[in-house]
């Protein structure tokens, strides 16, 4: 076998390995095998063509290796494989949330009492009801007054009340 021969198959098995490890989780074993395969590429290089075709495969394999991983992260989930594999995020309506929204935009503005501390998170109780409410500002402890201010995704964002 020519001294060209066993470079092309170096590389080619290296990155085809590399490529296989996009598509066949193995937990990064075909990632050292390519890596392995590129870096005997380049050894073989150095040793069958000489010192300057040696330095031209390193900053190749430089290059083209971390531009080839941003590729395969950016354009992944792009490709109809990576859309079976990994399918997009849903995305969800005010009916998925189970709260309902208008009731709790009819809480702000109104006064009601800590349950719980809201450390930022907790259960407030307005007119005999539970919600979950958010602290707009530190941290508020149970027994306290409170007033709805608005809304943090879906919980009713509430300050202490200053009598």
């Amino acid at each position: 076998m020519s001294d060209v021969m066993i470079l092309a198959l170096l590389y080619g098995v290296g990155v085809l390995m590399l490529v296989a490890e996009v598509f066949i989780p193995s937990h990064g074993i075909l990632t050292v095998v390519g890596l392995g395969l590129l870096i005997a590429g380049v050894v073989q290089t150095f040793s069958y063509a000489g010192r300057d075709a040696g330095i031209i495969a390193v900053f190749a394999c430089l290059v083209f290796v971390p531009a080839f991983a941003m590729l395969a992260i950016k354009y992944w989930h792009r490709t109809p494989i990576g859309k079976r594999i990994a399918p997009p995020n849903p995305t969800l309506t005010a009916a998925d949330t189970s709260v309902p929204i208008e009731e709790i935009n009819s809480l702000i503005g109104r006064t009601g009492r800590t349950v719980s501390p809201l450390r930022p998170v907790g259960i407030c109780e307005f007119n005999g009801r539970r919600v979950s409410c958010v602290a707009q500002f530190g941290m508020v402890e149970a027994g306290v007054t409170v007033e709805g201010v608005g809304l943090s995704g879906t919980n009713l964002a509430v300050e202490e009340k200053k009598t």
